[in-house]
């Protein structure tokens, strides 16, 4: 019976089956993507186990160490300490976690607002579209990080404002991409025909635009966690994040700056900018990955 049942089961995704195979072999073939994706792992490992694996739990949560101030790295503080003596690793850890409540949190609050607004946009037109596509060109009219720290600075410092910031920052561009799609998916002849055999506009949205046109907004998706990531850090640094000692990575790089030579103390801002420079490149290895991936073209010349 059970062998009657994995047949069944295989027969009716035998397309889906087949798909996940060759974008499986793909990805191994691809030693970056294995790179990007490592990273990710690592990082989100990392941001959820802080507490279990930092080597000095209380320090990166904020507590201070006057006794071992601005020390190098060492055996018992691999990373060095900072101007309070606490263990940098420990509060890289620890912040790794804020970084990727910012990152994730960004993009889940931007992209389905940018897509609903693109798909509605590109589908009904008229009226409805071009407001939409007046308001759309309004935002993108300033450089995503300006209009983040205008926001920021509106809502007051923390990590909540930093998230909403960059949210309202990044949905014109998913609303941008998402509506000429769907104005180049609305006009094939198989949406023609379900308009024309007068479909519910939910059914044709749902089944036939929204999984034809999401593909690029997706992709920019990826990508865009690792800048969250970064404009978060950048907006923390210029004063509009939590306040200290919350473990933030743009918070530490301020108080590096201010307190400490960073020419002498070099370990203070190095292992900080090189836990910042990987999770982005990870994040962007991946959305490389991805476009690779969901794009048929590319997709069946890789794998020949």
């Amino acid at each position: 019976m059970f062998g009657t049942r994995f047949a069944a089961f295989y027969r009716r995704h035998e397309g889906s089956l087949r798909e996940f195979r060759s974008v499986a072999r793909l990805i191994r073939r691809d030693p970056l993507a294995l790179a990007g994706a490592g990273i990710i792992i690592a990082f989100v490992f990392v941001a959820l186990t802080a507490s279990l694996l930092a080597p000095y739990p209380n320090q990166g949560r904020g507590n201070s160490n006057l006794t071992e101030q601005l020390e190098p790295p060492s055996w018992e503080h691999p990373f060095g300490t900072d101007e309070f003596g606490r263990d940098l690793l420990s509060r890289i850890m620890f912040g790794a976690g804020l970084a990727l409540q910012v990152g994730v949190l960004s993009v889940v609050l931007a992209f389905p607002f940018g897509v609903l607004l693109g798909v509605t946009a590109g589908y009904f037109r008229g009226q409805v579209g071009e407001a939409i596509m007046r308001v759309t060109d309004m935002f993108l009219a300033f450089p995503p990080i300006l209009l983040a720290f205008v926001i920021a600075a509106a809502l007051g410092r923390g990590t909540g404002a930093i998230i909403v910031a960059i949210a309202v920052s990044f949905w014109p561009w998913y609303t941008r991409l998402v509506h000429a799609q769907v104005l180049q998916v609305r006009s094939q002849p198989f949406v023609e025909a379900a308009v024309a055999l007068a479909l519910p506009h939910r059914r044709i949205l749902r089944h036939h635009i929204l999984p034809n046109s999401i593909t690029a907004a997706s992709i920019q998706a990826s990508m865009d966690v690792g800048s969250a990531i970064l404009i978060g850090a950048a907006l923390s640094w210029l004063g509009l994040g939590p306040e200290p000692p919350t473990p933030d990575w743009g918070v530490m790089f301020n108080a590096a700056y201010r307190s400490a030579s960073l020419v002498t103390y070099w370990w203070y801002g190095v292992f900080l900018g090189i836990a910042l420079f990987l999770v982005v490149l990870g994040f962007n290895l991946v959305g490389d990955a991805m476009r690779e991936v969901l794009d048929p073209k590319v997709r069946r010349r890789r794998i020949w």
